[in-house]
């Protein structure tokens, strides 16, 4: 006699092609926010609300990020400047097709070379770009426990640029990217700015 498909294996598969296919709808959402090269208020609510609603896929990449990333930026209810850059840098990185989103070869980001070292105390510190570390809260909380300041933007005093790892390589096409074109210049001109990729940061937080 045959036996009956087992049933909790059928429930894995169409559990599976629900996650696929509100993925692909999220990539698609994505590519239709990036139209206009910049993300908006509205644009920003609906992809939260429509998460919302497609919850099953939530602890799938980029689902899960997305939705912990829209939460904080806007438990305040507004989308503001600078959370729109790293909203914007994160929906690059998730419509990406596949392979483009891969890590920039080191000449793409005008990172300080040699790697510099990273003190803390007295040191002041700006983030740009979306962090796989976290939050820019988050990060800010990391500098302030080890005696750094953190900063808003990108001035002569500043010591430390520091660019998130997410979407990096699409920096010239986000609203971060200013930040970094400001502080390579600035460094130019005989700045004492550092300019830092996530990962050396992290490296550095022990």
């Amino acid at each position: 006699m045959a036996r009956e498909p087992n049933d909790y294996a059928l429930r894995g598969i169409h559990a599976d092609r629900i996650v696929k296919r509100q993925i692909d709808e999220l990539i698609g959402l994505a590519k239709g926010a990036l139209l206009d090269g910049k993300v908006e208020q509205h644009e920003a609510d609906g992809i939260l609300a429509w998460l919302h609603g497609n919850m099953e896929c939530l602890d799938t990449w980029p689902a899960s990020v997305l939705y912990d990333r829209l939460r904080a930026m806007l438990a305040d209810g507004v989308l503001d400047p600078d959370e729109a850059g790293e909203l914007l840098g994160l929906l690059m990185q998730i419509a990406a097709p596949a392979g483009v989103g891969a890590a920039p070869a080191p000449s793409t980001l005008p990172l300080t070379a040699p790697a510099p070292e990273i003190l803390y105390p007295g040191r002041s510190f700006c983030f740009t770009g979306v962090f796989e570390f976290g939050s820019r809260a988050d990060c800010h909380e990391a500098v302030l426990a080890r005696g750094g300041e953190p900063a808003k933007g990108v001035t002569k005093k500043l010591n430390y640029l520091v660019i998130g790892s997410v979407g990096s390589d699409f920096w010239r096409h986000s609203s971060f990217g200013t930040k970094i074109l400001k502080a390579a210049q600035y460094s130019e001109e005989g700045a004492g700015i550092a300019i830092v990729s996530e990962a050396h940061w992290v490296t550095r937080l022990a």
